[in-house]
């Protein structure tokens, strides 16, 4: 029997006590009314109340022993009880110990081709496996949480290394690879970590997802023959990026000394020449590495700005990264390693990021943001006002630093419809509090236009052409 079943029976007992000892307290309440007291009508009204009371408390126990099972289909521990018990196991052990993470890399496909129900019984299948696995090996009451559709997390206090731990944990990965389930082909990778790598349960998760999503984007092998891919491949490889500023200059001051710039990123590609990032995305998407992408990026812009922040610490960069990297939870402890290894403060940083199709989790991505903020960084969402998610997230109050104009409003600003949703679009960013930013302005009617819309910064040829950052 799994360990998590044990718990969930132990958690089953303990509700039916909470339920059975009020009715013997009653039993004896009511026994004692009958011997002290005459029955008149106040008692009985009181004793009726009595029973009235213990008959919701019932209703409300087994309403609570549903909502608050320990294990889910596969009777693994369910998500938010293998959270808990790794904090747990991580306060008590004093941090000694392992985290692991086992995670079937095919179980899209595997959903796809055999349904849903077939899902859920590979799976339950597979923690039976695996609790026999460990059990084979001395390892028992490990405890196993099923942590995302195909993923599980599981606590080990008891194991001598982690290079034991992985040893032992590949070869269950490459026993289910070669038999199977119910003769369909599982591929599964573990990761491990020691417990001591942080305190907080949500950083351990999202390392070994980080480390998970870092064997995927290896870029040795994921990449299609393809001549163009493989030419941005070698090129992201080797870190052939070029970096362009480019000035942020406040509307109502443009005397006044800058400190914001937006950083372009470009690729230096063999047979080529220099590509903008726009023109290699598709690729990478295509590829699946765009977190590894953003990664690389930011590993080398770093290093740049490093010595630009020293003499100008009041100086701020907006850097463009995709909407995947941005809620990529392995991606933001990447970010905080970096910018500890590189003596960076994350104020010094706007991260921009546009996206057609709405993200509609968006208490979630409400979240994330906010992570984002607490630790420092500025959040700036790019092409504001046109076919985009912009309005939904704002309508559902994701809360942004900068809205960045499409350039569509700049090349039509001549045509009254735009420039009268320019100036509402505006307005409506200063009433949520929200700076506003108009880009790629190179003619002074323009700017004489823009008077009106009253945004917050400008930017354009008008007033500077962009810069290698290397000669910053």
């Amino acid at each position: 029997m799994l360990y998590s079943e044990v718990k969930e029976r132990q958690n089953r007992f303990v509700t039916a006590l909470k339920i059975g000892l009020p009715f013997l307290a009653l039993i004896i309440v009511y026994i004692s009314v009958f011997a002290i007291f005459d029955m008149k009508s106040n008692n009985f009204v009181l004793l009726l109340l009595f029973i009235l009371v213990y008959v919701y408390y019932i209703f409300y126990m087994i309403y609570k022993g549903f909502r608050e099972s320990f294990v889910d289909y596969t009777q693994a521990f369910n998500a938010h009880t293998i959270t808990k018990e790794i904090q747990k196991a991580v306060k008590k052990n004093g941090n000694e110990g392992f985290i692991a993470m086992i995670s079937v890399q095919n179980i899209s496909h595997i959903e796809e081709q055999y349904g849903v129900s077939a899902q859920n019984q590979i799976l339950k299948h597979l923690v039976e496996k695996l609790n026999a696995y460990l059990s084979s090996f001395g390892l028992k009451k490990i405890p196993i949480g099923h942590y995302q559709i195909g993923s599980f997390l599981l606590i080990f206090n008891e194991v001598s290394s982690k290079r034991h731990l992985d040893h032992l944990l590949t070869g269950f990965c490459k026993e289910i690879k070669a038999k199977g389930i119910f003769k369909i082909e599982i591929k599964l990778k573990s990761v491990t970590i020691e417990k001591s790598y942080d305190n907080n349960v949500k950083n351990i998760i999202s390392k070994l997802i980080n480390t998970f999503q870092n064997i995927d984007n290896d870029l040795q092998d994921i990449l299609k023959p393809d001549e163009f891919d493989y030419l941005i491949k070698n090129a992201v490889q080797t870190r052939n990026f070029i970096f362009n500023y480019q000035a942020i200059y406040p509307f109502e001051n443009i005397e006044k000394r800058t400190n914001i710039f937006s950083v372009n990123t470009k690729l230096l590609i063999d047979r080529y020449g220099v590509l903008t990032r726009s023109q290699v995305v598709y690729s990478v998407k295509k590829n699946g590495y765009e977190v590894k992408f953003d990664q690389l990026v930011l590993q080398m812009l770093f290093s740049e700005i490093k010595l630009i922040l020293t003499s100008y610490p009041d100086f701020r960069f907006i850097v463009k990264i995709s909407a995947v990297s941005f809620r990529n939870r392995g991606f933001l402890i990447f970010l905080k390693e970096l910018l500890k290894e590189m003596e960076i403060r994350a104020s010094s940083i706007y991260f921009a990021f546009e996206e057609r199709k709405t993200y509609d989790e968006f208490e979630r991505f409400k979240e994330i943001i906010n992570e984002y903020r607490e630790l420092g960084f500025g959040i700036v969402l790019e092409r504001f006002g046109t076919s985009n998610s912009g309005f939904e997230y704002l309508k559902h109050g994701l809360q942004f630093d900068i809205v960045s104009f499409d350039l569509e409003f700049v090349k039509n600003i001549d045509i009254e419809n735009y420039r009268l949703m320019l100036k509402a679009l505006a307005s409506f960013a200063k009433s949520l509090n929200i700076k506003t930013v108009v880009k790629f302005i190179d003619k002074e009617s323009i700017l004489d236009i823009l008077k009106d819309v009253k945004p917050d910064f400008m930017q354009g040829f008008l007033f500077d052409k962009p810069h290698e950052l290397k000669d910053f």
